[in-house]
């Protein structure tokens, strides 16, 4: 079989980090996958694993016209004639939909599967969810809440699969042994590491980062005093590190916080914490980071937000405080930080709910058996 992933970008993301991920463990089971894609930081990364990417920077979100759509539609059409593949695997709607009027006019019109990471919270932007009723094929929900979600907007159940996001757990692995060599990278030897991964970007309408680095930052300044080897470790970049910088030196704790920039060897940086937060306010369905973080046995805190209450295993791995309540994110944060056995006995939990529900393989089959209803789901639309 062959699948044509398409995407917007291929950023160093969770999203762009899933389709290699996955698109490796095809591979694996005789599924060969090209990419297209608008370009991305991590367009290089996934050539070096021997996949072909067709860069069409039409596909970019950025820029959107009905000229650049019409262009997009016509290099795809010209990657389809050329590849022949038998799926379309969009990873937005607007993907999606130029893939397959693309298929269409090569004369082919290939099932469509399409992997819905998030809907349109906005009230002025409500117009956009409505898309997924149209969109062609079978569309994947990262977890049960968008499944709803995509339900409350006239969606046909039967058109709706749940696939959630999976880690490769030979590379996301407790036996890593890189975690001290980073601790001495960064100057955080005996140091109680609280870790964070993810863009510093903010989303609509949202003035700080929406992965809620700030938040972290200020549950850091609430403990620093009464747990002083406590560290932050931040990993990625963006607009908004600037914001964070400004709040640490603030907050009086920027010898508190380490800004670590953007890293592609996230396992190792993984390795060298004892507790994970994600304390994000906008826009998490179901984030890569927390079950990466989880198959490395890291204890975890989040915002109860989205999916994520899909995975705590009851409580078992992961604790959860309201969206922006720095408060329970300090309270939280504290029981881990004061008790080892307690991080220890969370962690084990977490790998194990991996390896029983969030390995690659697992998504695998899943998409797999999506390929093939696909075919079926075409007929209806148009």
């Amino acid at each position: 079989m062959k699948v044509l992933m398409v995407r917007s970008l291929l950023s160093d993301n969770g999203p762009g980090t899933q389709s290699l991920t996955l698109a490796k463990d095809l591979r694996k089971r005789d599924v060969n996958v090209m990419f297209a894609a608008g370009g991305g930081a991590y367009v290089e990364n996934i050539r070096q694993h021997d996949f072909l990417v067709e860069e069409i920077p039409e596909l970019s979100p950025h820029g959107r016209s009905p000229f650049r759509t019409m262009r997009c539609i016509q290099r795809l059409r010209q990657v389809i004639v050329a590849y022949r593949p038998q799926i379309i695997h969009g990873h937005n709607a607007a993907s999606t939909i130029c893939g397959w009027l693309a298929s269409v006019s090569a004369g082919t019109r290939l099932p469509c599967v399409t992997s819905v990471r998030g809907v349109e919270e906005r009230p002025t932007h409500q117009w956009r969810n409505l898309v997924w009723r149209r969109t062609p094929g079978i569309l994947l929900g990262v977890c049960e809440k968008t499944k709803e979600r995509l339900l409350s907007y006239g969606v046909p159940e039967n058109k709706i699969r749940v696939t959630y996001n999976g880690v490769d757990i030979e590379r996301f692995t407790p036996l890593l042994k890189d975690g001290a060599e980073v601790r001495r990278e960064f100057g955080l030897r005996g140091k109680i590491v609280v870790g964070c991964v993810g863009a510093m970007v903010a989303g609509p309408g949202i003035e700080g980062p929406t992965k809620g680095q700030d938040n972290l930052i200020r549950a850091i300044a609430n403990l620093k005093d009464d747990h002083p080897n406590i560290m932050a470790l931040l990993v990625g970049d963006g607009p908004r590190r600037g914001m964070l910088e400004q709040l640490a030196c603030h907050l009086g704790v920027t010898d508190k916080v380490i800004f670590a920039g953007r890293r592609f060897d996230v396992e190792r940086m993984l390795s060298a914490m004892d507790i994970y937060c994600l304390a994000s306010t906008f826009g998490e369905f179901f984030p890569n980071s927390i079950i990466e973080a989880m198959a490395m046995e890291l204890p975890w805190v989040g915002s109860d937000i989205a999916g994520l209450g899909e995975l705590t295993a009851q409580g078992e791995a992961g604790w959860l405080s309201p969206p922006g309540d720095v408060e329970a994110l300090t309270l939280n944060l504290r029981k881990l930080v004061q008790e080892k056995e307690l991080r220890t006995r969370r962690g084990r939990r977490g790998r194990l709910e991996v390896e029983e529900r969030f390995t690659t393989g697992h998504v695998v089959k899943r998409l797999l058996a999506a390929y093939d209803a696909a075919g079926a789901a075409m007929g209806s639309w148009l």
